[in-house]
């Protein structure tokens, strides 16, 4: 059972928030709506509307500035429910500079001076990218990346390199301009940069050229 911190769940409400945790956790983006729907055994979305209604009322799901595909995530108060670090985890902590914000938008001026430092718990983090060698912070700006569950706010830890695979979420610089996108290819165009929200276009590299700066390995989001 979930500890009793926050208010108190329905049996049908645990039952979802633990699917919502379990997917995420899984496959590194929340569950939609309508899979949330299917696993609860619910005929109708909206049966999974109230569920959902009632998680973010009582603090356990963040209430999105915009609706999209994959809005269910959890706050960071209802995440520590599930996972209590242990004592020598603590001491595993390690700290990565923030170096401002890069947009998940239309791409601004890149800014590279270092503002702070952002502490990272290893369980945030791939295995493979365990380490704090060459990881920095950058705070997303706008809404490009909303389907990736990305929202403006959160901060991104980033790989530098300036090598990604096809499909991943890169930070690509753009001239004097860098922007968060994910790292397509097309056969006749070549390498592009494709955001998570229809609402914003593609930026292809024959257009204008970019080059990956680094690569996004994890997410911290600062709602609580």
């Amino acid at each position: 059972m979930l500890a009793n911190s926050l208010p108190k769940l329905t049996a049908i409400q645990e039952k979802a928030l633990k699917f919502i945790h379990r997917t995420t956790v899984k496959r590194g983006t929340p569950p939609t709506l309508r899979e949330l729907c299917e696993y609860m055994g619910y005929k109708a979305i909206g049966s999974a509307q109230d569920v959902v209604s009632a998680l973010r009322k009582k603090q356990y799901l963040i209430k999105p500035k915009q609706q999209s595909a994959r809005s269910l995530s959890l706050t960071n108060i209802a995440n520590n429910l599930f996972h209590k670090p242990s004592l020598s985890e603590l001491g595993n902590l390690y700290t990565v500079p923030c170096l401002g914000t890069v947009p998940a938008g239309n791409p601004i001026e890149a800014v590279e001076e270092r503002i702070g430092n952002l502490t990272i718990s290893p369980e945030l983090m791939k295995r493979h990218h365990r380490k704090p060698k060459n990881l920095f912070a950058l705070k997303a700006q706008g809404w490009s990346m909303r389907d990736a569950a990305i929202s403006d706010g959160d901060w991104l830890i980033v790989k530098q390199t300036k090598e990604a695979e096809k499909g991943q979420i890169v930070v690509a610089r753009l001239k004097d301009e860098a922007t968060v996108k994910r790292l397509m290819y097309d056969k006749r165009r070549g390498y592009f940069l494709k955001p998570e929200n229809p609402d914003f276009q593609n930026i292809y590299g024959d257009e204008n050229p970019f080059e990956v700066i680094g690569e996004v390995v994890a997410l911290q989001r600062m709602i609580v």
